[in-house]
């Protein structure tokens, strides 16, 4: 497992200008356009996202209360419970209206032609277990509350809220636990070369 902590994580100016994008990982690096990217953006006001053709997009509720994007002719879409998600294409024309006051989402990009994926939200009240022999990388992100992980050779690593753990096959099954009997949303997400 590597962990990436949330003080690490570098700012980086949205595609569009309108904002700025706290960049967790992304692969490869710069500057070769990225196969995938996670990141953690706070959305201040109202306006477009930065259009990204080619690629999947899922977004992440992690604080606030909320957003409603409108992909125009492809209907709209609300986020209003911490830890719920959506997905949508990277071209479509995107506007994002906030729902009460500045709202932070997870942001996962994903080549379409390059990479295959899979990702789901978790709401933890107990352990469970998440496996990582199918994808070359796993991401796991604590949304909320606290999360410990332990994984096949018994490593335990504690993270908190938009902490991220990057790990890979030889973690075997994860042991995602919540912390102090504390309900806690997970974000889980595998990575691999492929179209999905």
């Amino acid at each position: 497992m590597i962990i990436l902590r949330a003080a690490g994580y570098r700012t980086v100016p949205w595609k569009n200008g309108g904002g700025l994008t706290r960049e967790i990982v992304r692969e490869p690096p710069e500057p070769t356009a990225f196969d995938w990217r996670l990141s953690l953006a706070t959305i201040d006001s109202p306006g477009p996202f930065s259009a990204f053709d080619g690629y999947r997009r899922t977004l992440v509720l992690v604080r606030g209360a909320g957003v409603e994007l409108d992909f125009g002719p492809h209907g709209r879409s609300r986020l209003t419970v911490v830890g719920q998600s959506v997905c949508f294409d990277g071209g479509w024309s995107t506007s994002c209206t906030l729902l009460h006051g500045q709202s932070t989402d997870l942001n996962l990009i994903v080549a379409k032609d390059r990479m295959r994926s899979m990702s789901q939200s978790l709401s933890l009240a107990q352990a469970q277990p998440v496996q990582t022999a199918e994808w070359p990388v796993t991401l796991v992100c604590c949304i909320s509350g606290a999360l410990r992980l332990t994984n096949s050779e018994g490593e335990i690593q504690d993270l908190g809220c938009v902490d991220v753990a990057r790990c890979s096959p030889r973690d075997g099954v994860l042991t995602c636990a919540p912390l102090a009997g504390t309900p806690t949303s997970v974000f889980v997400a595998g990575l691999g070369p492929g179209s999905a």
